[in-house]
């Protein structure tokens, strides 16, 4: 990544579990493209909330992202679907699937993150599971919403065995900071 690797946005995707996921190349150069637009904003509301935890932000951060880029997603669906009948009509089913719009991809993208960083905060797997299925049901056919479920419901798992496997130093660092903060210190 370019200047955005040491971002606040970028360490604080890393400290929920980033590393574990399997990105494609079109995933990772969008991956720094979203860090680039967003670690701004990110370090914003970091410094005027200082007394929120980092990770909290983070997921709030994700929510917001997620959820406009699924608006958007969907007020072109019906474009979208009209597009992908085209290519198929016209180039074939198997030629079909190398035309994914960004729109698409964005969406995947955003939504691995944003389960990701809700299995680390321990978010009720119900919840994850459910938007996990609403968006696979929107980016996909119903015969490969399934499967896609499951890849966002990896993530979800990335970031609980992220949060699961930090080590008792890192908790109890943790846990002093966030006294520290509740006392005003």
């Amino acid at each position: 990544m370019s200047n955005s690797s040491s971002s606040l946005l970028q360490q604080a995707l890393e400290q929920v579990g980033l590393p574990r996921l399997a990105l494609s190349e079109t995933q990772q150069k969008q991956l720094t493209d979203f860090i680039e637009n967003q670690h701004t904003f990110f370090e914003r509301v970091c410094e005027q909330k200082r007394d929120k935890h980092q990770t909290d932000l983070l997921l709030g951060l994700l929510t917001k992202a997620q959820q406009q880029t699924e608006l958007a997603y969907s007020q072109n669906a019906e474009a979208i679907q009209r597009m992908q009948q085209v290519f198929s009509e016209t180039i074939g089913e198997e030629q079909k699937s190398k035309f994914i719009s960004q729109d698409h991809n964005q969406l995947a993208l955003e939504t691995h993150l944003w389960l990701l960083v809700q299995g680390y905060c321990g978010i009720d797997f119900s919840y994850a599971n459910e938007q996990a299925q609403r968006v696979a049901e929107l980016l996909t056919s119903s015969d490969e919403a399934q499967a896609l479920r499951s890849q966002f419901l990896a993530s979800y798992y990335h970031g609980k065995t992220t949060k699961d496997n930090k080590q008792p130093s890192e908790a109890t660092s943790s846990l002093w900071q966030r006294l520290e903060r509740f006392f005003g210190r």
